[in-house]
């Protein structure tokens, strides 16, 4: 028998590595993904197709009865949910009993890689739920799902404003191609969790670009997650367009939102710096950062150029640190960048500027 492919959902990153690491000794549990949140576990959920999700998070999360609701509607799955209580205390949990999932009770002391009994009853729980699992019938969960979605669409009517409030003060924008998917590693590396939205395009194969953004995703304290079309953003969160479709960002409200779509090139390229780049410029002007990296051509000049001609902050990598000096290079030459940065101190730079 094929061992079980297991996605695993829990905010604390402590905790998340301790039940990842206690897991993957088990032969029967292939540990395939791993998220932070719900918006995370979307993505993973489509991307690593899991046989069932363990999720650990606040029995009262309302984000997580959402992301529960869609996940049954359409694919429904096993999950074990790890609880304070072992009785269901919100919709989702209501939601993942009704669908024939389960809550199981979290350590006392919380968890850890040392607990070894709580480790062997949470394998055979993953187990247990998977290989006995029966898509419930839809009228089993309509009402659950029902109240879930009510209560969601309640809560944006009343929190519109500050669910479209997300730039706070600054959004930084990053361009990188030919050398850029290692590059953009150390610099995101630099960002706190807690700061300001990033979006960047990276010059990138389709095939490759959920590998690259999940390396990325690993590599930064920041939730980084790849741009879709009309997805609000958030302090906190790294939108990425790679692929073959353009990404730009859009004023929406009081805030903004991702746009996606379009394959016709430019700059020679899609996703396009340039694009993203102008929309930066025609919708956030001053309060962007802007900085374009490694890279073979020029995409990405102008946009830079654009920005900062409407006083946003802009950087282009040196010389002697990009792989290529193409697109920065060239920036450079138009009076794009008011600075030029080696990719060691490019993260504390952004960082620097924000503040």
């Amino acid at each position: 028998m094929s061992s079980i492919k297991l996605l695993v959902i829990e905010p604390d990153a402590r905790a998340r590595l301790a039940m990842v690491s206690m897991l993957k000794k088990s032969s029967e549990i292939s540990v395939v993904g791993i998220a932070s949140d719900a918006m995370q576990a979307r993505m993973q959920v489509k991307i690593r197709q899991p046989d069932v999700l363990l999720i650990a998070t606040d029995q009262h999360s309302e984000r997580v009865d959402e992301f529960l609701a869609e996940l049954m509607q359409a694919t429904p799955l096993p999950v074990l949910m790890l609880s304070d209580k072992v009785l269901p205390g919100s919709d989702g949990e209501r939601l993942v009993m009704r669908a024939g999932g389960a809550i199981m009770k979290k350590p006392a002391d919380g968890i850890s890689a040392q607990d070894q009994e709580f480790y062997h009853k949470l394998a055979q729980q993953l187990q247990r739920i998977t290989l006995n699992f029966k898509p419930a019938k839809k009228a089993a969960i309509t009402a659950t799902v029902k109240a879930v979605v009510k209560t969601a669409s309640s809560r944006s009517v009343q929190n519109k404003n500050r669910r479209h409030n997300p730039l706070l003060n600054t959004l930084v924008a990053i361009g990188a191609s030919t050398g850029g998917t290692n590059a953009l590693r150390s610099v995101v590396a630099e960002f706190p969790a807690d700061f300001s939205a990033v979006v960047i395009v990276q010059h990138i194969p389709k095939a490759f670009a959920d590998s690259f953004i999940d390396k990325l995703n690993k590599a930064s304290p920041m939730h980084v997650v790849s741009a879709s079309d009309g997805a609000a953003i958030h302090h906190g969160y790294i939108y990425v367009g790679a692929g073959d479709e353009h990404f730009r960002i859009e004023k929406q409200g009081s805030g903004l939102v991702c746009r996606v779509g379009g394959q016709e090139k430019v700059s020679g390229h899609c996703p396009s710096v340039n694009a993203l780049f102008d929309s930066v410029a025609l919708h956030v002007g001053s309060k962007a950062v802007g900085a374009l990296m490694t890279g073979m051509g020029d995409d990405g000049a102008t946009g830079l150029k654009k920005m900062r001609d409407k006083r946003a902050r802009t950087l282009a990598q040196d010389k002697e640190s990009s792989v290529v000096w193409g697109m920065p290079g060239v920036a450079v030459k138009l009076g794009a960048a008011e600075e030029q940065v080696s990719l060691k101190e490019l993260g504390k730079k952004l960082v620097q500027l924000v503040k």
